[in-house]
């Protein structure tokens, strides 16, 4: 029972001093929402979650890809999961991931782009990934 109880505090302590590491170091300036994903035909999907805002504050309706250019803000009306942006290099494969956990996600909210990319699907398509500022007391952590 220790045992267990030690590596439970193990791995919270270490999650949290990772989260305060990569706050503390900027890592609000390479931070991204997915918002859906991008084919040929437009949106497939938009995810519903992730309203697109313009310099305004009003929301935009957008059927192109050319269109997402317009977009100044993303409005999460639920958690989301965030990443480290990777512009527009393909993904790769998650043959290596590791087992589910706690990962970092923004609480619901407004938040300023900063950048977009969309990185290459290998089955087709492009997700469409916005770079945000994301403050450290809208970062929190999820079980996925």
């Amino acid at each position: 029972m220790t045992a267990f109880t030690n590596n439970l505090l193990f791995k919270s302590i270490f999650l949290s001093t990772a989260v305060a590491c990569l706050l503390s170091n900027g890592v609000q300036a390479s931070t991204c929402i997915t918002a859906g994903r991008m084919d040929a035909g437009g949106w497939a999907p938009q995810f519903s979650t992730v309203r697109l805002l313009d310099e305004a504050g009003r929301l935009l309706s957008v059927k192109k890809k050319s269109e997402l250019a317009g977009v100044r803000a993303v409005e999460l009306t639920e958690t989301a999961l965030v990443s480290v942006c990777d512009g527009s290099k393909p993904l790769t494969r998650g043959d290596g991931a590791l087992s589910k956990g706690a990962v970092p996600a923004a609480k619901p909210g407004r938040f300023n782009v900063v950048g977009l990319g969309f990185p290459k699907l290998q089955t087709g398509g492009e997700l469409v990934e916005f770079e945000v500022s994301i403050a450290a007391e809208q970062i929190v952590m999820i079980t996925r």
